[in-house]
């Protein structure tokens, strides 16, 4: 009886190392929507997070140690015609009308989401400098005009900081 066991627990040893490992968990899901501003991110591009996601307010920030800055968007009114140029250039008198207010232009840039304009300035908050890029589009599925708001402490890292705001508007459906 002795050999029995020790032959059917064999069995069970042999049949369990034979069997397919589990298949592997399917990767957490890290879109993100607001249906109040009716969009939706596939994905939240890497070395970000959302920090508010509750009514119209979206908001993204920097995980990196000592980074910071926010990621906001805005929708404007329904409009027969969205005005991107007019846009731009209301940004533009914004950040000149600011305390050290320093434009540093704009460029009209074009990809999947449409005819974009990417607007960028400086200007102080009393405290340091603070920069500001906006992009500016027609939103996905209305004749409205969405706004992507990126502000940030003024320093060397602007290239990269308009990178991770380009990579924010990839994910945009």
């Amino acid at each position: 009886m002795h050999s029995r066991a020790i032959i059917v627990l064999a069995l069970a040893v042999s049949a369990l190392s034979c069997s397919e490992p589990p298949p592997p968990s399917p990767p957490p899901d890290t879109s993100v929507e607001n249906t109040e501003l009716g969009i939706r991110l596939t994905a939240v591009p890497d070395g970000l997070e959302i920090a508010i996601n509750h009514g119209p307010n979206l908001e993204l920030r920097p995980t990196a140690e000592g980074v910071d800055g926010v990621i906001s968007f805005a929708l404007g009114p329904e409009q027969h015609a969205v005005n991107l140029v007019a846009a731009v250039q209301d940004h533009q008198a914004k950040i000149e009308a600011l305390p050290g207010g320093e434009y540093q232009g704009a460029q009209e840039l074009s990809g999947d989401a449409g005819v974009v304009y990417y607007s960028r300035g400086r200007f102080s908050d009393g405290e340091a400098t603070v920069e500001e890029t906006v992009l500016f589009l027609i939103h996905p599925s209305d004749y409205r005009l969405l706004e992507i708001h990126y502000r940030y402490p003024a320093a060397d890292d602007s290239a990269a900081r308009v990178g991770q705001l380009i990579e924010v508007l990839s994910k945009l459906e």
